[in-house]
């Protein structure tokens, strides 16, 4: 397994991470819950809630580091957002903020790929 990645760029967080997290939010509360609601299956319904539960989970915490680098980092984050700055600045990460990036590109990926079967 690789490193976390220790910086992000303010447009990676903001028009990738971000929304894919929103996405990953909306596809977690209708997706699964419909699946977990319609499904005949005993079985299926518990693994579709335990896979709902762990979504969850890894997407507070990851939430919670996602405003973790947005605090710390807010003076560049809204100048750049205000146009006061173009450079694509990078955000230096701490290790539990680099891992719950990476974890948020897994989560997606996971969560798409789980709502599909």
């Amino acid at each position: 397994m690789s490193s976390p990645r220790t910086q992000i760029t303010v447009s990676e967080l903001n028009d990738e991470i971000v929304p894919r997290l929103d996405l990953v939010e909306k596809l977690i509360n209708t997706t699964l819950a419909s699946l977990i609601e319609t499904t005949d299956s005993d079985e299926e319904r518990a693994r579709r809630e335990d896979q709902k539960r762990r979504f969850e989970l890894m997407l507070l915490s990851i939430r919670m580091n996602v405003a973790s680098v947005s605090r710390r980092h807010a003076t560049v984050i809204r100048a750049i957002q205000n146009g006061d700055r173009s450079d694509g600045s990078l955000l230096q990460l701490d290790e539990n903020e680099a891992i719950a990036l990476d974890n948020a590109r897994l989560l997606y990926a996971q969560v798409k790929e789980n709502t599909r079967q």
